[in-house]
């Protein structure tokens, strides 16, 4: 069959790294002399992803972008993560998001997993060589959403042959939790040589500077029967704080106004709902130093906490312990947040950018046993330590939260108390009295998290051809098996040696703990279990408790007595036995009918354990959890052509049929039946359209199976709050339901601003989620336009009964906004007499099958390379060692993308700023001699600030001018190489070459800058 001029121009297209399809090397070419038109197939035969036929057909039925060697090498990649994120519709999925279980230290620190078209990084398939690998998702505490994630970051950037991004399903040829896509990373065999690159990275603002340094070495041996192929690579990330960076400092936040920031109607009435940008939020309720108040509570904004003189105090920062006026800042008419003053800054102490130390050493080999057998060895030894280097203090003591959390309460005569503290005092209350302290305990440090990891992966397989009938086949065997390890380290108070160290009075003259001289204090914390005996208090011995002045900074032997080591160990299991072939069955007039036919057993095994401190210092329940299935599937795939070129056939070049069906068995999940059917049509050589329908499956993980039932500290929405009651699905129906419980009108609810404690846990009766997706394309590369592609898909998936994590807010919601009210959900939540959703036992929540989610998309992609010199228009001027100029722009235009965790209050997010109708980017690529250089452009289109605002004055801006859209980004890239000589390169780039800065409506909504960032490094050949 002959190659047409659109498989030629798919070809070209590789050349710049941007193709309309994958292409691979020839996967076989016969040694023995054969039938030459038989080796002529053999050699056009490719393997592409989201198949596991060899196929002579260039272009699969499913869009397919590949990122290559040659792209990843100019522009000086020292991570996967950064290359993928250029590529419209992939997302990188948030990483290390502490936990939501106060007691679990978090797991994810510095890693990075795939999220392709927002729809879940659970949902996306990493591949390594077409086989899954070795999740780094911890069960409790992990750094994405439950599932099988990989962390990509174990996947060495040197090896990399190409990357193929394969969208819309894959579950039948791959199986489960195929969902949006495909991300298959293929390394390189068979490499012979030596090479070694180094880059820097220095991140301006922050000033701080990234390294990596990286070895490719490999060679045949044995007349060439084996390969060895050895890689090493090792990077440095440096932490960059929050404060360091001056968008993160530069605060804007929405707020109710008050007063004159109101916009208000023709009555004169504030109009409800709006909110207004107000810079440097700031939490009125406690300050790094200690607000101090007559009362329990401290609200400044709303004047709860002022002395009889209407004033607000607070302790000196020196820690002198005088008292200083606290500045309330501007009110604002939210509860909590002022705008500026001595409130909490949460940006103080946030890290915008977690750190790490990698350790990379991969290894492959392959080994030709005899003529038609090979054997093949493929192993990753990967360690790394990763650093948070903080996420908000270590203790908080407000009148707004309970329990340990609450305000602390101190007599007048508290030792520690200046006298002239104490006159000014007891001059306020009238005489010897009791006063609160909220404090954000920013004195004991920050919560700064470590992670130690440890990833190891062996697979030894198998492969090669056999005869059937007149037909080759190819058979593949392999054992994969991988382990991931994570040890991660918090400092954590311990509340009772807290308590116990300014507990303090006078010991023979000196001040001194309680604890070290009161006879029988200790009696109430002795306890058992976690390694402390029944004799032992939990203060440590008499006489080693440290005396601490709250008002006041924290000595190092102060530290080294309240605070400890919080310690949670995770390992992710994965063993894969995997066997399959696939040839030719018989020759049709069109062409050879292909198949492919496979077994596969997987078992996937997750747990997690913590020391117990956390259980022994508050109480809090155990998150220790473990869990396994294993899934046994059997997989067939056929490739049907109905008509070739040769057959001459008007208006039909060329249309094939391509289907696949998987039988899955999880032991847990049950069964389930995934398939797929593609078609590939050419009514002429030039143009190609193509189809393809899936449904698939994502299984449950072993969090979402096994997790107990633990502590959860959540935020809520509450929609009964004033700026929320006539908002939801049915506004009517959920102010209806809101007044049918009783609350009050104008009620505003606390929950948003203060966390509320319930409870989560797993649930053993979860299915698969369902997903159907459908994809349909053209490609047009003209024969009289050399040089020059076009192609445009069209993608919808569907999911359904999509696994939810019910949050507080999801409670709340599905209660109030249901035609069925009360039910259900109802009970799930309490409200104290006040209506406010209570501080603690407040809600119980849990994984369900429930959610529903949407997705429509269209992608664009034009290309043009061709000589400079024969460019349209302006080729004739110019001689023929021009050089070489590549220009590709991609365009992706979202069309849906709605959810409903309870599957009747869809949430339709499209248009809105982090979900815009319209991103893409534009590339040159200018190549002459040793030189290359590169210019890119890449596009955010603008979006709405909130899709369900429905008042012209929901958002207000810092001057008092309505809008509720977030204006569009655009980011610049320039960058080169320059070969020195046949071995040695060298290469710059700068990203954000026009220094963008955020305005403050983006600064609003958390749109932040490193600022210019610019890199340079080197390869040598050897």
């Amino acid at each position: 069959m002959k190659i047409n001029t659109l498989s030629s121009s798919i070809k070209a297209a590789l050349a710049v790294s941007a193709t309309i399809a994958a292409v691979s090397p020839a996967v076989y070419a016969e040694e023995q002399d054969a039938n030459q038109a038989v080796e002529n197939r053999l050699v056009e035969r490719i393997e592409v992803t989201g198949s596991r036929i060899s196929r002579v057909d260039l272009e699969s039925t499913q869009p397919i972008e590949t990122i290559d060697s040659e792209y990843i090498s100019k522009r000086g990649t020292t991570n996967l993560a950064s290359v993928l994120e250029e590529v419209p519709g992939i997302a990188l999925a948030a990483t290390a998001n502490l936990s939501n279980n106060e007691e679990a230290a978090s797991q994810g620190v510095g890693q990075s997993t795939v999220n392709l078209y927002g729809l879940g990084s659970q949902r996306t398939l990493s591949l390594v060589n077409g086989s899954r690998f070795v999740s780094s998702n911890s069960p409790v505490g992990g750094g994405s959403a439950p599932g099988s994630q990989v962390d990509i970051n174990n996947i060495p950037v040197s090896l990399i042959e190409r990357v193929e991004v394969v969208k819309v399903g894959g579950a039948p040829v791959y199986g489960a939790d195929a969902v949006a896509g495909v991300v298959n990373f293929i390394l390189k065999t068979d490499y012979e040589g030596a090479e070694f690159s180094a880059d820097v990275t220095n991140y301006d603002e922050a000033g701080k500077y990234d390294k990596s340094f990286r070895g490719l070495f490999g060679g045949n041996f044995n007349e060439d029967k084996g390969n060895l192929v050895f890689s090493f690579e090792y990077q440095d990330q440096k932490s960059i704080l929050a404060s360091e960076l001056p968008s993160w400092v530069d605060q804007w936040s929405g707020y109710t106004p008050l007063g004159s920031d109101a916009v208000v109607d023709a009555d004169g009435n504030p109009v409800t709902g709006q909110r207004r940008l107000y810079p440097n939020g700031r939490a009125g309720i406690l300050s790094n130093s200690g607000l101090i108040t007559p009362g329990p509570t401290a609200v400044v904004n709303v004047g709860l906490g002022a002395w009889p003189d209407g004033s607000f105090l607070q302790f000196d920062p020196s820690g002198n312990g005088q008292l200083i006026p606290f500045n309330t800042g501007t009110p604002t008419g939210n509860a909590v947040w002022s705008s500026g003053g001595d409130g909490l800054d949460l940006a103080e102490s946030n890290t915008a950018r977690e750190g790490f130390e990698r350790y990379n050493f991969t290894i492959s080999g392959n080994y030709k046993l005899t003529d038609d057998v090979n054997m093949s060895v493929l192993g990753f030894f990967n360690s790394s330590d990763a650093v948070n280097e903080g996420y908000q203090p270590n203790k908080y003591s407000s009148g707004l939260f309970s329990g340990l959390g609450a305000a602390l309460k101190f007599d007048t005569d508290y030792v520690y108390l200046p006298s002239e503290t104490r006159n000014r005092l007891e001059n306020y209350l009238g005489g010897p009295g009791e006063f609160y302290m909220h404090k954000a305990w920013t004195s004991l440090g920050k919560r700064k998290i470590t992670n130690e990891s440890d990833v190891r992966s062996i697979k030894i397989g198998f492969d090669g051809y056999f005869e059937l009938g007149e037909n080759e086949w190819k058979w593949d065997v392999f054992y994969q098996q991988g382990v991931s390890k994570i040890f991660s380290q918090d400092f954590n108070i311990n509340e009772n040696r807290f308590l116990a160290a300014i507990d303090v009075g006078f010991n023979n003259g000196a001040i001194d703990c309680k604890a070290n001289y009161v006879d029988g204090y200790h009696d109430k914390y002795t306890t058992s279990g976690f390694g402390v005996t029944e004799t032992q208090s939990v203060l440590g011995e008499v006489g080693k408790c440290v005396a601490y002045n709250p008002f006041g900074p924290a000595s190092q032997e102060v530290l080294d007595y309240i605070t400890y080591p919080a310690m949670g160990y995770s390992r992710v299991e994965q063993d894969i036995l995997q066997a399959f072939t696939t040839g030719d069955i018989i020759e049709l007039p069109a062409g050879y009918l292909a198949a492919a036919f496979g077994y596969e057993r997987r078992t996937e095994k997750a747990s997690f354990s913590e020391d117990g401190t956390n259980v022994l210092n508050s109480g809090l329940a155990n998150a220790s959890t473990s869990g396994s299935y294993t899934t046994q599937d059997l997989f067939a795939e056929i490739s049907l052509p109905l008509v070739s070129s040769d057959m001459d056939i008007p208006l039909v070049n060329t249309l094939s049929v391509d289907a696949s069906f998987r039988r899955i068995d999880n032991d847990a999940a049950g069964k389930d039946n995934v398939w797929a059917v593609g078609l590939n049509y050419q009514p002429i050589s030039d143009l190609m359209v193509r189809a393809n329908y899936s449904e698939t499956v994502r299984a449950p993980s072993v969090t979402e199976l096994f997790l107990p039932v633990i502590q959860d500290s959540q935020f809520g929405t509450d929609p009964c709050d004033i700026n929320n009651i006539d908002k939801g699905p049915s506004p009517a129906t959920r102010r209806a339901n809101c007044e049918a419980a009783g609350v009050p009108d104008g009620y505003k609810a606390v929950s948003g601003n203060a966390s509320r404690v319930g409870t989560t846990g797993g649930n053993v009766n979860l299915e698969s989620e369902k997903a159907e997706g459908l994809n349909i394309g053209l490609v047009y590369a003209p024969e009289w336009f050399e040089g020059f592609s076009f192609k445009i898909d069209y993608i919808k998936i569907d999911i359904e009964d999509a696994i939810v994590d019910f949050t507080l807010t999801d409670i709340l919601n599905a209660c109030y906004d249901s035609t069925n009210y009360p039910n259900e959900f109802c009970g799930k939540f309490r409200r104290g007499t006040d209506f406010q959703i209570p501080a603690d036992k407040a809600f119980e929540s849990g994984y369900v099958n429930a959610a529903l989610q949407e997705f429509e998309t269209y992608e664009y992609e034009v290309m043009f390379k061709r000589p400079l010199h024969q460019y349209p228009l302006i080729g004739g001027l110019l001689p023929e060692n021009s050089g070489e100029l590549g220009i590709r722009s991609r365009l992706y235009n979202l069309k849906k993308d709605a959810e409903s965790n309870t599957g009747f209050d869809f949430e339709d997010n499209t248009g809105e700023y982090t979900n815009p109708d319209w991103r893409g980017d534009l590339r040159f690529d200018y190549t002459l001699e040793d030189i290359n250089v590169y210019f890119d452009v890449e596009y955010y289109g603008e979006g709405n600030r909130n899709n369900d605002s429905t008042n012209f004055y929901d958002y207000i801006d810092q001057n008092g001018n309505p809008y509720n859209k977030i204006e569009s980004q655009t980011l610049y890239t320039l960058g080169g190489s320059y070969y020195l000589n046949d071995n040695a390169v060298v290469r710059f780039r700068v990203d954000n070459l026009f220094d963008w800065y955020p305005s403050v409506r983006e600064l609003s909504v958390a749109r932040y800058t490193y600022g210019r960032v610019f890199s340079a490094g080197f390869t040598y050949k050897f």
